[in-house]
């Protein structure tokens, strides 16, 4: 709940503008209908945990703009019921180490941040738009046929799709897509032309300029343990598997021997649990763990 008490008069103001906007017309501009627009915009900060919707594929709730523009309406007249993300202006939404959070669009798509990732939304009736900023995100894409394209834009690239599920990875010097169902077209942001088509089972990297590389297997169960807090590996060299550990974890392992780094490693493990992976390293292949804080080496 959000402490508010504008009066009613400037509500019904903001409401207007924003019916009057969705036919099409120039909203007016009204200095006392500010404070209930700064309201508006908060509830962009609200998650599906903020309304205990469920956070499966399933039976994704979806609201229209008109029941939106009601909802407006009891936020600021101060009887907050539920309310979801919409505004003309970026919202952000992020999370820290460890932490993963599922949020529910407006237009009744889902977006699950992993750990430390940061996203920009701008949802309106001309634009759905995601920029990834950091870290990694799965996308639940809610298909309308008189909506805009959905567009997620991460570096120099952009992935358009109108219906979907897939995952989208931004790495320091290329971004990584894997396509759960649907289609999805990948390219440079600043091209609409010359765009590749992805399938369901396929993934491509693309550089930082958006043009895409080869097409490879997605990694489809990689991709449904991380929504589910694990990890895995199958033959992952160990220094690759380090780095994937250390996104979970304030714990930093650091593996000092590169014949150690190139040994092969499989199982599951819960993300952000180092202790667990340091202690199945001693076990399996007898390495040894010098702690200096949040700092652990590996070693032979």
């Amino acid at each position: 709940m959000i402490p508010f008490h504008p009066r009613p008069r400037d509500a019904d103001r903001f409401v207007a503008d924003l019916a009057q906007e969705e036919q099409g017309g120039a909203p007016s501009s009204r200095p006392e209908t500010r404070e209930v627009e700064t309201v508006w915009d908060a509830l962009g900060g609200l998650d599906a945990a903020d309304f205990d919707l469920a956070a499966n594929d399933a039976g994704s709730p979806r609201l229209s703009r008109r029941a939106m523009l009601t909802g407006a309406g009891l936020a600021a007249s101060g009887a907050v019921g539920g309310a979801f993300l919409w505004s003309r202006r970026a919202v952000v939404h992020e999370t820290g180490i460890g932490e993963r959070e599922t949020l529910v669009l407006s237009d009744g798509s889902q977006v699950t941040l992993n750990t430390a990732t940061r996203i920009e939304v701008r949802l309106d009736g001309g634009r759905r738009e995601v920029r990834l900023d950091s870290g990694e995100a799965f996308f639940s894409v809610a298909h309308l046929a008189d909506a805009a394209p959905f567009d997620v834009l991460s570096d120099g690239a952009r992935i358009r799709v109108t219906g979907t599920r897939f995952n989208v990875r931004r790495h320091s010097d290329f971004t990584r897509v894997d396509l759960i169902e649907g289609g999805v077209a990948v390219g440079p942001a600043s091209e609409a032309t010359s765009r590749l088509i992805l399938r369901p089972g396929q993934a491509v990297r693309l550089d930082k300029q958006g043009l895409p590389g080869s097409v490879v297997p997605a990694r489809l169960e990689q991709i449904a343990d991380w929504r589910q807090g694990r990890i895995s590996f199958d033959g992952a060299a160990l220094a690759e598997a380090v780095l994937e550990m250390n996104r979970y974890s304030r714990i930093r392992l650091v593996v000092v021997d590169p014949r150690l780094a190139r040994t092969p490693v499989d199982g599951v493990f819960m993300a952000g649990d180092t202790a667990a992976f340091a202690g199945a390293l001693q076990a399996l292949y007898g390495t040894s763990i010098a702690r200096d804080g949040d700092l652990w080496t590996l070693s032979p």
